[in-house]
C-alpha cells in the first residue's frame, strides 16, 4: 500500500465498468478547439460579407452591360420604377359672355392583353384548387398544381365579359365579339392542354372600346378596386386622354378649331374612321395653343413583379398645371343666327358658298365670323376643303384667309377718297355717255360698261355711288394719281392683315407695278373694285371707318374691359365720313338695296356688289358672281358692321344680285343681332309707311328729333 506524500497517483475507487470523468487539461484542450473553430467561423463570415459587399460595390459602382440592361431603361431610369401621368384638362374657349363653346372631358380605350389575361386566370385556378385541397385535408394530392392537373378548363374571356357588361353599358354578346373576332376559335376557353405555342398566339393588344366617356372610366376603376389585384378585371386596361367637347355643336366650330393629331371621324358618327392623320391650323385651338395646352403631372414608384407599388420616392410626384381658358370676343347667340341665315341663304340660292363677319364698330371686337361651301357645287370644288368634309373644326377660316375681287362694295372707299381729296362733291355732276365709256391715256384705251342701262347717263357724283355707276367712278378716278389710288389703299388697310391674330391671315392681292403704268388699267379698276382681291376681314374693318366719325379701331378676337382703350387709325375727316353715311344711306331707300327697306328694323346704310367671279383660265366668267353687302346700322349711332358674300348663287333661281341676294341676308342678321343686344326699335319696318299718331302726318321715324319724309 503506498503511503501518502509519494509522488504516486492515487486512482479514485470507482465501480467496475464506470466511465472515467474527463480531467481539468482536457477540459481546457476542448475548449481551445471550440474557440478556434469559432474564430475560423466568424473569420469566415467576416470574409464572406467583405467578398459580399465588395461585389455590391463593383457590381453598382461599375456594372456589366448585361446587369446594366438587366437593371435600367434605355432612359436611364431604374426597371422597378413606373410612372404614373396624371393629365390635367386643356384650357377652356368661352363666349364674350363666359359661355362655353369648348371644353375638357376625360375620354379612353378599354383594351385586354389576351395573354395576360389567361395567365391571370391560371393563377387564380391554381391557388383556388390550392386552397380547396387544404381544407379537405387531402394530404396525398398536395403535390405541385399546374394547369393541366385542374379539374376544367377555364372561360376568363367570358367572365371579362359580365364583369364589363354593367360598367360599359353595352350588351354581353356586343362586347364577347369585339375579343372573339381578334382570338382564334380555338383559344377562346383556355384549354388544360394549352401548348407553348398556342400562348404565343394570343393577341396582346384588343381594343373595346376607344370611345370611353368619363362615366364608364369612373365605372371601371369601381369595378376593380371591388374586384381586389386578383380580379377578373385586373386583365382589362384603361388608356386615359383628355377629350374635346363642343357644348354648341358646330356652331362656330371651325373658328374654334382643332389642335393635335387624331384620326379621321365619321361626319355623322363622329367616331374614328382611320386615315390620313391631319392636324388643324386655322382656329383657336391652334393659334392660342400655347395658353389653352395643359402640364402634365407625374407620380413615379418602385413596384414589385406583380404592379404592386413598394415605395415613392422622395421628390417624385410633380403635381403639373391645367390650361388657361380663353374669352374669345365672339357672342354664340349672334354666330348661331349668323350661321342660321347664311346657311338658308345658300340653299335657297343653290350657290356655292358664303362668308359673314359682324363687328361692333365702338371696340373693333369681332361678334361672329362663319363661312361655309356646299358640297357638290362647281365653286366650291375649286376652293374645297377635303379636312373640312371629315370634321368643320379642320375647315379653314375663308373669312381671313381667302381675297375675292370686290366689285362694288369697294366704291365707296373710293367715293369717300375723292371727297376727302377734293377731287369731287356729293351733288357736282358727272357727265357721262349714253352707253359704254372709254377712258383714253395717251394710246392706252378702255371701254367700261354698266351692269344695267338705267347706270348709263350723266349723273350726279351722289347718285354714281347710289346707282354704282362704274363710268361715273372711273372718271372720278381719273383726276387722282396713281399714288393717290394707292393712299387711299394704305389708309383703308387693304395692303396689310389686320393682325387680329391669325397666323393664316393674308394680305390680299393689289395690281401689280406694271399695272400702274396708265390710268386705263389699274386706276380705273380699282375705283369699282377690279383688279384688286382683299379678305372679308379687311372689308369689314374699313367699312367701320364710316360707321365711326372716320377713325378705324384694331379688330380683335378678345373681349376688351368697359374700361380699356383702343389707339384709332384715322382715315377720313368726320364730315366725309357721315356725308358718305348718308349717300349709303339712299342706296336702301332708292338704289341698289331697296330690297332691304321691306326687312329692316334699323336705319341703316350700306353698299351692294355683284362681281363677276374670275376665271381660272383667264378673264371672268360671264354668268357667276359674287353677290356681296356691306351693312351698318343704326344710322344715328352705328354698333354693328356686317358683310356677307354669297359665292356663285344659281342664275336658275333667278337672284344673283348683292343687293337681292346678299342684302336681304345682311339685314335679317343685322335685326336679329340688334334686337338680341336690347337696341329698341318701334316694332315697324324702318322705311316703312308709319302709323299715324294723333294728328301728326305719315312719315319715317324721326332721327336726331327731325321728321324726314319717306
Amino acid at each position: 500500500m503506498n503511503q501518502p506524500g509519494t509522488n504516486d497517483t492515487v486512482t479514485p475507487n470507482t465501480p467496475s465498468g464506470a466511465a472515467t470523468l474527463p480531467t481539468s487539461t482536457t477540459r481546457t484542450r476542448g475548449a481551445r478547439g471550440i474557440a478556434r473553430g469559432s474564430r475560423w467561423l466568424v473569420g469566415g463570415i467576416a470574409l464572406a460579407i467583405l467578398a459580399t459587399t465588395g461585389r455590391v460595390y463593383q457590381l453598382k459602382a461599375h456594372p456589366s452591360p448585361e446587369l446594366q440592361g438587366s437593371m435600367e431603361r434605355p432612359n436611364g431610369r431604374p426597371i422597378q420604377e413606373r410612372t404614373v401621368i396624371a393629365q390635367h384638362p386643356r384650357g377652356a374657349i368661352v363666349d364674350a359672355r363666359g359661355r362655353k363653346l369648348a371644353v375638357d372631358a376625360l375620354g379612353g380605350t378599354l383594351f385586354i392583353d389576351v395573354r395576360d389575361l389567361y395567365r391571370d386566370a391560371v393563377n387564380r385556378a391554381i391557388a383556388a384548387e390550392r386552397l380547396a385541397r387544404r381544407e379537405s385535408e387531402e394530404e396525398s394530392e398536395r403535390g405541385r398544381i399546374t394547369l393541366a392537373s385542374l379539374p376544367n378548363d377555364l372561360d376568363p374571356i367570358g367572365e371579362l365579359v359580365a364583369a364589363l357588361e354593367g360598367p360599359l353599358g353595352m350588351p354581353r354578346a356586343e362586347i364577347a365579339r369585339l375579343i372573339h373576332d381578334k382570338v382564334p376559335e380555338d383559344l377562346r376557353t383556355l384549354r388544360r392542354s394549352m401548348q407553348e405555342s398556342d400562348w404565343e398566339r394570343l393577341k396582346r393588344y384588343i381594343v373595346i372600346s376607344k370611345d370611353l366617356d368619363a362615366e364608364q372610366i369612373d365605372a371601371i376603376a369601381a369595378a376593380r378596386k371591388a374586384g381586389g389585384p386578383t380580379g377578373i378585371l385586373r386583365g382589362a386596361h384603361v388608356e386615359t386622354r383628355p377629350e374635346r367637347l363642343l357644348p354648341f355643336g358646330d356652331t362656330a366650330s371651325a373658328l374654334i378649331g382643332f389642335v393635335g393629331f387624331d384620326a379621321n371621324r365619321d361626319p355623322v358618327t363622329k367616331k374614328p374612321v382611320g386615315g390620313e392623320r391631319v392636324r388643324g391650323l386655322s382656329g383657336i385651338e391652334s393659334s392660342a395653343d400655347a395658353r389653352l395646352a395643359s402640364l402634365p403631372g407625374h407620380t413615379a414608384t418602385i413596384v414589385d413583379s406583380t404592379g404592386s407599388v413598394m415605395a415613392v420616392p422622395a421628390s417624385s410626384h410633380f403635381p403639373g398645371n391645367p390650361g388657361m381658358d380663353v374669352r374669345l370676343s365672339i357672342d354664340i347667340v349672334i354666330q348661331e343666327v349668323v350661321e342660321r341665315r347664311l346657311r338658308e341663304t345658300v340653299a335657297k340660292s343653290n350657290a356655292g358658298g358664303a362668308r359673314c363677319i359682324v363687328v361692333d364698330v365702338e371696340t373693333g371686337e369681332v361678334l361672329a365670323a362663319y363661312d361655309t361651301l356646299r358640297a357638290g357645287s362647281p365653286y366650291a370644288h375649286a376652293v374645297e376643303d377635303k379636312f373640312a368634309a371629315k370634321d368643320p373644326r379642320l375647315a379653314r377660316l375663308r373669312w381671313v384667309t381667302d381675297p375675292f375681287e370686290p366689285g362694288s362694295i369697294f366704291k365707296p372707299f373710293v367715293w369717300a377718297w375723292s371727297l376727302e381729296l377734293g377731287k369731287a362733291r356729293a351733288g357736282e355732276t358727272i357727265h357721262l355717255p349714253d352707253g359704254p365709256l372709254t377712258v383714253v391715256d395717251g394710246r392706252a384705251r378702255r371701254t367700261i360698261r354698266e351692269a344695267h342701262s338705267s347706270s348709263y347717263g350723266t349723273k350726279s357724283w351722289r347718285d354714281c355711288l347710289v346707282k354704282s355707276v362704274n363710268a361715273g367712278m372711273a372718271t372720278v378716278a381719273m383726276r387722282m394719281t396713281n399714288d393717290q389710288m394707292m393712299d387711299c389703299i394704305r389708309s383703308f388697310g387693304f395692303d396689310q392683315a389686320t393682325g387680329i391674330g391669325f397666323k393664316a391671315e393674308t394680305r390680299g392681292i393689289l395690281p401689280q407695278k406694271d399695272e400702274w403704268t396708265n390710268k386705263t388699267r389699274a386706276l380705273t379698276s380699282v375705283s369699282f373694285g377690279q383688279g384688286i382681291a382683299v379678305t372679308p376681314l379687311q372689308l369689314v374693318h374699313a367699312f367701320t371707318a364710316f360707321c365711326r366719325d372716320g377713325s378705324m379701331v384694331p379688330l380683335t378676337l378678345t373681349p376688351l374691359a368697359d374700361d380699356s382703350l383702343s389707339g384709332t387709325q384715322p382715315v377720313l375727316s368726320s364730315k366725309v365720313a357721315l356725308e358718305t353715311r348718308e349717300v349709303m344711306e339712299a342706296v336702301i331707300t332708292e338704289g341698289t338695296g331697296k330690297r332691304l327697306k321691306n326687312i329692316l328694323l334699323y336705319p341703316a346704310f350700306g353698299k351692294s356688289g355683284t362681281a363677276q367671279l374670275v376665271n381660272p383660265k383667264g378673264g371672268y366668267f360671264q354668268d357667276r358672281y359674287m353677290s356681296s353687302f356691306l351693312l351698318g346700322a343704326p344710322f344715328d349711332r352705328p354698333e354693328l358692321a356686317i358683310l356677307v358674300t354669297i359665292e356663285d348663287p344659281d342664275k336658275s333661281k333667278g337672284v344673283t344680285g348683292g343687293g337681292a341676294l346678299a342684302g336681304p341676308c345682311a339685314a335679317e342678321i343685322m335685326n336679329e343681332a340688334l334686337e338680341y343686344l336690347g337696341v329698341p326699335h318701334d316694332g315697324e319696318l324702318a322705311y316703312g309707311e308709319k302709323k299715324p299718331v294723333g294728328n301728326s302726318s305719315q312719315g319715317s321715324a324721326p332721327r336726331n328729333g327731325i321728321a324726314t319724309a319717306n
